[in-house]
């Protein structure tokens, strides 16, 4: 008897199914709560001393724009609505969505990891890699020697080397480097 008022007070045919009363009140709202109280013709203190629970927290529930409906009181009160079979079936429902969660979850965070590891270790072989230097030599040809690790040339042209540091060998340098520009101008013209 009870379970047909809370399904009448849901404003639902007789001939509906039971999934699709339990996907209504998936999305049930406060508002909608009271009105199947106020449908089976009781106040909030007489749904309150059905449940077990206080009249706040009915008053509380009625004013929230959405159910939660793991929560405690929720269940309490759907049970004393006449409504605890959807109330079971919206548990086993919430659980199981909750578990597929979790588990989406879990392997989100075992792909993250596996990334974060592999990036990791691309980075500590892109660090330690040597190559070929391939700076033009004084005789023309690429150097031949391995580069210093994580960079592209070796210690004698540019791993390592820091330049002149002499005033006698940064002039040196700067002269060589007014005749090799002036040759090049030259083949250019």
């Amino acid at each position: 008897m009870e379970q047909e008022k809370g399904g009448a007070a849901l404003g639902l045919p007789k001939s509906c199914t039971s999934a699709a009363r339990t996907m209504y009140l998936e999305r049930m709202t406060g508002a909608e709560l009271a009105a199947i109280r106020k449908a089976a013709g009781l106040s909030q203190s007489e749904l309150a001393q059905r449940a077990g629970c206080g009249r706040h927290a009915v008053s509380y529930w009625e004013c929230k724009p959405e159910l939660d409906r793991r929560a405690w009181a929720v269940e309490r009160i759907t049970k004393a609505l006449g409504l605890s079979a959807f109330s079971e079936a919206l548990r086993a429902r919430a659980a199981w969505a909750e578990s597929l969660k979790a588990e989406q979850r879990a392997r989100d965070a075992a792909i993250a990891a596996k990334l974060a590891k592999w990036q990791r270790a691309r980075a500590e072989a892109a660090a330690k890699r040597r190559v070929r230097c391939g700076a033009k030599t004084r005789n023309g040809t690429p150097c031949r020697a391995k580069s210093v690790p994580g960079k592209r040339r070796c210690k004698f042209h540019g791993g390592m080397s820091t330049g002149a540091r002499t005033t006698e060998g940064i002039k040196r340098i700067r002269e060589a480097q007014r005749r090799r520009w002036a040759r090049w101008r030259a083949t250019r013209a």
